[in-house]
């Protein structure tokens, strides 16, 4: 049975990609129809470009969050141990 450590970073890329699909199939819903996507908000802001801009802060708030929750993790890249590194300095 795999430990909880090892189950985490698995969970967090479904999580990572779960969130980004979302506005990612929302956009392209909203690519379907232009009329849609020119319904003014605010001035000469669109909902396309509204969206657009929510879709980019979701996918740089997510990678701040996995990249937060890979960096916290208490398990070691494969080959970054003392052990796990060749003898004799070679590259």
């Amino acid at each position: 049975m795999p430990s909880v450590s090892s189950r985490r970073p698995a969970r967090d890329t479904r999580v990572l990609v779960t969130v980004n699909a979302l506005p990612l199939a929302v956009g392209v819903l909203l690519s379907c129809s232009t009329s849609l996507g020119g319904v003014s908000v605010y001035g000469r802001l669109t909902l396309g470009m509204a969206w657009a801009f929510a879709q980019l802060v979701v996918l740089v708030a997510g990678t701040w969050w996995y990249e937060s929750r890979a960096a916290s993790s208490s398990e070691p890249a494969s080959g970054t141990t003392a052990a796990a590194r060749p003898a004799g300095g070679a590259w």
